[in-house]
């Protein structure tokens, strides 16, 4: 069996290779747009503070003009498109992107091509003309391309933006699906986060008021179908490991509080707690975060303390308003373990709570399937449930696991398994019917005659003409070993 899905291994992988090139080049390419977008709101087209910023981004434009030929930039929905290939968003890219779906709605220009290689004066005049058209105007497309005509500006061309049926209005983006809301405020609750931590390890003045917003919309969104959230805590950024762990264990976390019935404003609580749970390694040096090899007994000693720290931090964080003693008792709580052997040390035994016990769970799992720098290859979702469950009545609550399981499936969400067909596949969504546990939703991992990622979503308890399932799981696949990168599959 693993014979007949090896020729299925080499073509993703060149596949995902170009994918993953032409995506950093594009992000590169937005993140430009973005700032010249921007800074010519400030300055006008003959300040030399425009420059810098100019010359950065033409080397980006012509680079990929050299490699590509011409570039294609298209706003579809809530998408952009380069050359024909959706670019997916990325936690440091997520503002550039959100900025310029907007900036251009606003002005309805839904694509631009560049023919050939431009120059200074080129780029400058394009940035100015698009920025100086009215918003809402219908024929800013055709007066962009006369005006660009008129300046002999012939190796750019603009398009009118493409509204469905379905859409209220042109430039809006309120009636977005739920998916697409869950995206945005997954990324800006990570951007949220990194710009609280950042105020607090510089001793400024940290602004929570936004994190309590976001964590009100992630709660909505749990509320109305938890997998769309769930679905998100796959994406797992190296290099933003601090903050999007948070924001992971706390989508997890209120996950959990759903199923345990909690209210809305409980599960806001215990949000803010999961995603402030760390918010004490912020005091910790960043030698001792990203050591690679085994931490010192006086290292480890001040990883031990981020705990309390925590305690410290939120207690003084204002715009919280009146703290909640649960939010505080779960942030010390997170690392004492099932059996009170974690840390902190305590002087008189007591019960872990249950925000703290909730928070165990996330923590571990989202941290045990997550690349580190110590350890770069982390566990599949199943291994890091077998490893829990081994030892649940030490670290953990047996019964909150045996629901944290129920809550990512038999098959966790994200995993990378092997039908009958012989096809793989993504879990995607558990099933809901207790019934049908075994039996979730899968994206088959496959892809079109033309190299790209098709999303055949598949429903497990679907049956052929003789009663019998179409497809069953035959196991779990290592994603590292196929190539396969599960985040994409849930963008």
């Amino acid at each position: 069996m693993e014979a007949a899905i090896q020729s299925k291994k080499e073509i993703p992988r060149s596949a995902e290779k170009m994918d993953s090139e032409l995506s950093k080049l594009g992000n590169n390419l937005v993140t430009k747009f973005h700032v010249l977008m921007r800074i010519s709101q400030i300055y006008d087209s003959k300040n030399v503070a425009l420059q810098q910023f100019i010359q950065e981004s033409l080397h980006a434009i012509n680079t990929f003009v050299q490699r590509e030929g011409s570039i294609r930039l298209k706003i579809v929905g809530d998408d952009i498109f380069l050359n024909e290939q959706r670019l997916r968003y990325s936690v440091e890219g997520f503002t550039s992107f959100k900025y310029l779906l907007t900036q251009w709605k606003k002005r309805l220009i839904g694509e631009v091509l560049y023919k050939g290689a431009l120059d200074e004066d080129a780029l400058r005049e394009f940035i100015y003309i698009l920025m100086a058209l009215e918003d809402g105007k219908e024929e800013n497309a055709t007066l962009f391309n006369e005006t660009l005509k008129e300046r002999h500006l012939s190796s750019i061309e603009v398009g009118p933006l493409e509204v469905s049926e379905k859409e209220e209005g042109a430039y809006t983006l309120e009636k977005e699906n739920s998916r697409e809301v869950g995206k945005k405020v997954f990324f800006e609750t990570i951007g949220t986060v990194k710009e609280v931590i950042t105020q607090i390890k510089g001793k400024q003045h940290a602004d929570v008021r936004k994190l309590k917003r976001l964590v009100r919309k992630a709660v909505h969104l749990i509320m109305e179908d938890e997998s769309i959230l769930l679905g998100m805590t796959t994406i797992k950024n190296y290099d933003e490991y601090t903050f999007n762990h948070s924001v992971n264990v706390a989508i997890y976390s209120m996950a959990m509080g759903r199923r345990l019935g909690f209210s809305r404003g409980v599960l806001s609580e215990l949000g803010i707690t999961a995603m402030l749970h760390d918010i004490g390694k912020s005091k910790i040096p960043l030698e001792v975060l990203n050591k690679p090899a085994a931490l010192t007994d006086e290292e480890w000693g001040q990883m031990k303390k981020h705990p309390l720290t925590g305690v410290e931090i939120v207690l003084n964080l204002k715009q919280l308003g009146e703290v909640n003693p649960k939010m505080v008792v779960g942030i010390f709580d997170h690392h004492l373990k099932n059996d009170l052997s974690g840390y902190p040390k305590l002087f008189h035994k007591k019960r872990v709570s249950l925000f703290g016990r909730i928070i165990q769970v996330a923590d571990a799992y989202d941290a045990m399937t997550t690349p580190r720098i110590y350890k770069k290859v982390p566990l599949t979702p199943e291994q890091a449930l077998a490893v829990m469950l081994q030892d649940r009545d030490v670290y953990f609550d047996s019964i909150l696991l045996k629901m944290f399981i129920g809550l990512v499936g038999v098959h966790p969400l994200g995993s990378l398994v092997l039908l009958d067909t012989h096809e793989m596949g993504i879990v995607f969504k558990p099933n809901t019917d207790p019934q049908w546990i075994e039996r979730p939703h899968v994206v088959l991992v496959d892809r079109d005659r033309r190299g790209r990622g098709k999303k055949e979503l598949i429903d497990l308890t679907e049956r052929n003409g003789g009663g019998r399932f179409k497809r069953s799981i035959v196991k779990t696949l290592d994603p590292n070993k196929y190539h396969v990168d599960i985040a994409k599959y849930f963008l």
